[in-house]
């Protein structure tokens, strides 16, 4: 088996709208860019980072033009960057890591900055391109140049402790009208704390709240649902200990500070999108999960298709020790329906694709409506505990696969783009950034969306470390229309 320990290492190298060889043929039709993001240095001072999610933020580009690819990729300028190399180590805590040292440990307690190494995902708001992570703070950078800008707010006054990685952009009413309202998540620490649905209509840079929940404990939520009545969060029992994140003691990080009671079950909260009421709150099964892939209704139910773990060791399993060691030693996710009634409060689960798959995307133009297809990451494994060396294309009504694998490679999310005109939910291709162990390289392999036959691929210059999100932009010149 390949060694997958090298997306681990870090890369300081930065290369600029570098032409990249490739093999096969790439669509002349694709003419936009992929904006990817996820980290790429794991060591901050001569402190090294606990864990995948704490890496420094790198963005990286991939444009295209008459079947050409070149290749960008650039640190983002955060404080925690410049703190990181400029060898004073961190000054906030990440997810798993905290400064190390008494004097840094306490003042990053008694001022609790949260961190602005936006390294998890990308999106729009208004003109402007932004890098998000799980806190609210938010990074502007050019989407031609990746460049920074510096940091970005809203025009609005809303705050919170948390902030969902994973707005859900709603589709215009029509398809050639574009995209729709951005739907974000915030949640607040306090006496009560509060979840906040957030709606950023679309070209606009202010948030409404459509909807304050109040409760008596933070579920962790990476992802949410939307469908056109609805805002469904997805509160698994992996709960934020308040006291042992808030203790200067215990110098725990937000990681230490989670706590698994599968004895709660799950909890599924409906927003009514209508007036932001609370619909129906909802009972499910303990699981745990990041990513749902699509959410609508079919007559008076709510279906969600999430991507689900027994239980929430997923998360330590991805520590830098372990990962670096060679020693990851967890299953992948099953693809799991789950149907809510929300007039009644009964919900129906079933396994729709079992187990190997992690980071499902669909058709974008299909969220929040019944739809064919996810795109995911697949293992092989008959234990399914190794890295993703696959990509799978999953019917959702038939559970049926076409599968993309290959022992050398470690493919990350695939991300569908439609043929300009296709209606096809499959018509276009899917892009993925691999990791190829025998030529120590990485490469944007680009498949053909209905059977999943490589194309073509585009080699890089070095091991890029294996990211997390991104999006695909019609625009080559900027990322005003996204695909």
């Amino acid at each position: 088996m390949a060694d997958y320990r090298l997306g681990f290492r870090s890369l300081d190298e930065e290369r600029s709208a570098a032409d990249l060889p490739v093999e096969g043929s790439v669509p002349e039709w694709l003419d936009g860019a992929l904006l990817r993001n996820g980290p790429a240095r794991f060591e901050a001072g001569g402190q090294h980072l606990d864990h995948w999610f704490d890496g420094l933020a790198m963005v990286r580009r991939f444009a295209f033009a008459d079947g050409r690819v070149t290749y960008t990729n650039r640190f983002l300028r955060t404080e925690a960057y410049d703190r990181a190399m400029g060898d004073r180590g961190l000054g906030t805590a990440e997810f798993a890591t905290s400064p190390s040292g008494l004097v840094s440990g306490l003042a990053a307690w008694l001022v609790p900055t949260p961190t602005d190494n936006t390294n998890v995902n990308v999106m729009l708001a208004g003109d402007r391109t932004i890098a998000l992570t799980e806190t609210p703070r938010y990074t502007a950078f050019d989407p031609v140049t990746l460049e920074t800008d510096g940091e970005w707010t809203f025009a609005d006054d809303l705050d919170g402790h948390l902030s969902c990685a994973h707005p859900v952009v709603v589709p215009g009413e029509e398809r050639s009208s574009g995209l729709g309202p951005t739907f974000t998540l915030l949640t607040t620490f306090g006496r009560t704390h509060e979840y906040s649905v957030t709606r950023l209509p679309a070209g606009a840079t202010s948030r409404e709240v459509l909807a304050s929940i109040e409760t008596d404990r933070v579920g962790y939520m990476h992802s949410f649902a939307v469908t056109p009545s609805y805002v469904v969060l997805i509160e698994p029992p992996l709960y934020v200990n308040l006291p042992s994140l808030l203790n200067p003691l215990t110098g725990s990080s937000f990681f230490d500070a989670l706590s698994w009671r599968p004895r709660h079950g799950s909890r599924f909260l409906v927003v009514d999108r209508a007036d932001g009421s609370l619909a129906a709150e909802i009972e499910g099964p303990p699981f745990f999960y990041f990513h749902q892939a699509n959410a609508y209704e079919t007559g008076d139910a709510v279906v969600l298709d999430v991507v689900t773990f027994e239980d929430a060791s997923v998360v330590s399993a991805l520590s830098l020790s372990d990962l670096e060691a060679g020693a990851f030693s967890h299953p992948m996710g099953d693809l799991t329906r789950f149907r809510l009634d929300p007039e009644a409060e009964t919900i129906e689960e079933e396994t729709r694709f079992a187990g190997h798959l992690s980071l499902p995307r669909v058709d974008e133009r299909r969220l929040t409506r019944p739809y064919s297809y996810v795109y995911a990451q697949g293992a092989t494994g008959a234990d399914r505990i190794e890295f993703p060396t696959g990509l799978r294309k999953i019917d959702v009504e038939t559970g049926e696969a076409i599968t993309y694998d290959d022992p050398d490679r470690y493919c990350g999310e695939p991300v569908f783009v439609p043929r300009p005109d296709g209606e096809r939910e499959d018509d276009g291709v899917v892009l993925s950034v691999v990791l190829d162990t025998t030529r120590e390289e990485s490469g944007l392999l680009v498949l053909d969306a209905e059977t999943f036959d490589q194309l073509a691929i585009a080699w890089l210059p070095h091991v890029l470390p294996f990211d997390f999100h991104g999006q695909y932009v019609r625009s080559i010149e900027s990322a005003a229309s996204r695909g």
